[in-house]
């Protein structure tokens, strides 16, 4: 339940006209342009106002500027409907989405506004088999002084069509006004002075839903505008890799399938509401990347190294994807898969090939592993991707490897399977010193770098502080068809650059020994 220290203003009458209802008002210190500049980016992030909501899919823009001229988007999309796959009879909630007209308001008596953006957009809730997928207009409305005012209007025509998500009115009005900014409802049949429905919206109270929602708004629009003039810049950027349609359209289709079951049925000691979330974003991103990069499910294998509790796998081998994951310990989820997945779960530790073959193990070692299952990276198939989510000690060897890869880096470690903590980047100038999460982060990319690695790099949308992901399926040009004992000299260099790896088969045997970890 949200609380205010505002005094509701229905009673009163709006500075919008008489068939608008005033809800709240609230003083401000910004000014008109950060206003604008905030609203307009709430428009194309509607999921900063509702944590229902998703994201917004622009389908038509007109923008009217005296100075550059008039211009007009309109979407390949705009008469698409949006498709995702369910494995059971469930259907998407939708309203008319192939109503793209802009919808408008009545005229305003006592401001002389114009046009300034007319914007369509598709709002997509994060389950749209519960809450229903609409369009909307947006409104940016100015004249050119001290006033502004966004409205957001639904392509819809009645209370009862209303998504969870909204207000049931026909529009909403957010007003800058002289340094103060309300919120406004316009009910439907506003046609008609004093109706049912602008009677019931003055009769509500600050514990009705409608009035917390415009709180909500009041307060994102307030706090936005004034980031806008405190210089805010956003510290992340997403969606540099795989375009953000493309990936949530397909955690949609994932979360719909598996979250249900591995939420009621979760094997681990850990939070099933992080990790299940959180791989089932992550094998979304992970499919969209190899569609992006033509990785065709019959011609590619993948190993998840240090796959943890195994959902990834899981997911991706239904998914039509061959693979398997390898840790140095199984887990109790282990046994909720069904038999082909838990054969491709391999209780084993990693070596990497380079490591044997430039100096034996020693015997005490050897013997120790007698008994001990081992993977070496000679054993990959020569089409393998590997996939290092949250690897910890194997984050800085994902790039190492050869093969095409994705790292998600999480703890710190060294080559050799110990803590390390590295420094920050030299010669960069950093405004705060960045965190240790960093450093390791880009230590990672710089270790791709150096074996010649494309990277590409990418903050996944994914319930974790620890997302920044690190990829690459290809080699700079000219190392493309490198000699084999030319990649063998960097690949030694790099690792004695790095102070050698003595010491990680035993460290690697010891996980053996040890508890997993519960990141």
């Amino acid at each position: 339940m949200e609380h205010s220290d505002k005094n509701l203003l229905t009673a009163n009458v709006s500075k919008l006209g008489p068939c608008w209802v005033p809800i709240y008002e609230s003083p401000v210190g910004f000014n008109v342009q950060h206003f604008e500049a905030a609203m307009l980016n709430i428009i194309h992030q509607p999921n900063i106002n509702s944590t229902v909501i998703m994201r917004a899919d622009i389908l038509r823009e007109n923008v009217f500027d005296p100075d550059e001229g008039d211009t007009t988007f309109t979407s390949k999309i705009a008469n698409e409907i949006p498709e995702f796959q369910t494995d059971d009879d469930s259907k998407l909630l939708l309203r008319d989405l192939k109503d793209i007209k802009v919808r408008q308001i009545p005229d305003v008596p006592d401001i002389q506004f114009t046009k300034r953006h007319e914007i369509v957009r598709r709002v997509i809730p994060r389950n749209p088999f519960k809450d229903y997928i609409i369009n909307q207009t947006c409104l940016m409305l100015t004249d050119n002084k001290k006033n502004s005012l966004v409205v957001y209007i639904p392509h819809i025509d009645s209370v009862e069509e209303t998504p969870y998500y909204l207000p049931p009115v026909y529009g909403i009005g957010i007003l800058y006004n002289d340094f103060k900014v309300s919120v406004h409802y316009l009910p439907f049949g506003f046609e008609t002075p004093n109706g049912k429905e602008f009677t019931l919206l003055k009769s509500m109270t600050e514990q009705d839903r409608p009035i917390r929602i415009a709180l909500r708004l009041l307060s994102t629009a307030t706090k936005h505008s004034q980031g806008r003039k405190a210089g805010y810049e956003k510290r992340v950027n997403h969606d540099l890799v795989v375009p953000q349609t493309n990936f949530q359209n397909q955690y949609i289709t994932l979360k719909k399938k598996y979250l249900d079951y591995f939420m009621n049925n979760w094997g681990e000691s850990t939070d099933p509401r992080k990790h299940v979330f959180e791989d089932i974003a992550i094998a979304a991103f992970i499919i969209e990347y190899w569609k992006l990069n033509s990785f065709e499910p019959e011609k590619f294998e993948f190993r998840d190294l240090g796959c943890g509790n195994g959902l990834l796998v899981h997911i991706l081998i239904l998914e039509g994807y061959k693979g398997k994951g390898i840790d140095a310990r199984a887990r109790k989820s282990w046994a909720l898969y069904p038999s082909e997945v838990q054969n491709c779960l391999l209780e084993q530790i990693i070596v990497p090939q380079i490591l044997l073959d430039q100096q034996p193990m020693p015997s005490d070692v050897a013997a120790s592993i007698q008994k001990q299952q081992i993977s070496t990276t000679a054993e990959f198939p020569k089409n393998t991707f590997i996939i290092g989510n949250h690897s910890d000690e194997l984050s800085c060897w994902v790039p190492l490897l050869g093969y095409p890869f994705i790292v998600i880096p999480c703890c710190s470690f060294g080559i050799n399977g110990v803590r390390k903590r590295y420094p920050p980047r030299k010669n960069m100038a950093y405004k705060t010193p960045p965190s240790t999460y960093k450093a390791l982060v880009d230590h990672v990319e710089d270790i791709a770098l150096m074996n010649g690695w494309l990277v590409q790099k990418e903050m996944l949308r994914i319930p974790s502080t620890r997302n920044a992901a690190i990829m690459s399926c290809k080699k700079i040009p000219v190392l493309t068809n490198e000699p084999e004992h030319i990649k063998r000299i960097r690949l030694l260099d790099i690792i004695a650059l790095e102070g050698g790896a003595d010491g990680w088969v035993e460290n690697s045997i010891n996980l053996m020994k040890s508890e997993p970890k519960k990141h």
